[in-house]
């Protein structure tokens, strides 16, 4: 028995829920102001041309050209990239033959094998790693500065060439050596 309720009286059904004058307000669209996610070149993928953009890449497949990207790039360990890279930031795990500009940082992995040149103001080249060219660590670079830093006129001319850093035990440093043990 029901202090509040009599037994032989049915229970009323729930009152049903109130509808709002007006229909909930939907989430805001988005903006196209970030992109968002990546762009993935796959495993036995091939893109032959120039590829530019706002979104990040990653190449597990082939490119045969130019990347210029305002965001990061990564070649990922079955990637190989022949062509110059320029973009914000550089990750290699794969292959690269080609000039490298990072615009904050260019990291070549343990897995990774580098033959260009390289200019970025942040430069790692981990142990283990394959990289064949030069380094130039410079500021911030912007993609028309990065054109015209090239041929520096007057730097030859005035007997500013970089001279090489004396190695330990007086052996010259060779081209195309690993860095650190073997892979």
């Amino acid at each position: 028995m029901s202090i509040f309720r009599r037994e032989s009286e049915p229970s009323p059904e729930p009152p049903a829920p109130a509808r709002p004058a007006r229909p909930a307000p939907r989430a805001p669209a988005k903006q196209k102001s970030a992109p968002s996610g990546s762009t993935h070149i796959a495993t036995g993928s091939k893109v032959v041309g120039e590829i530019s953009g706002e979104a990040d890449l990653v190449i597990d497949g082939v490119v045969e050209g130019e990347i210029r990207l305002q965001s990061r790039v990564v070649v990922g360990g079955d990637g190989r990239v022949e062509g110059k890279i320029n973009a914000r930031s550089v990750e290699v795990a794969g292959k690269v033959l080609g000039n490298v500009q990072g615009g904050e940082r260019v990291e070549v992995l343990a897995t990774g094998s580098l033959e260009g040149d390289v200019m970025s103001p942040r430069v790692v080249i981990a142990e283990g790693a394959f990289f064949k060219g030069k380094v130039e660590m410079t500021d911030k670079i912007s993609a028309a500065s990065a054109n015209k830093t090239q041929a520096k006129p007057g730097a030859q001319a005035a007997g500013g060439g970089a001279k090489p850093m004396p190695r330990p035990h007086g052996k010259p440093a060779q081209a195309g050596a690993k860095v650190g043990g073997a892979r």
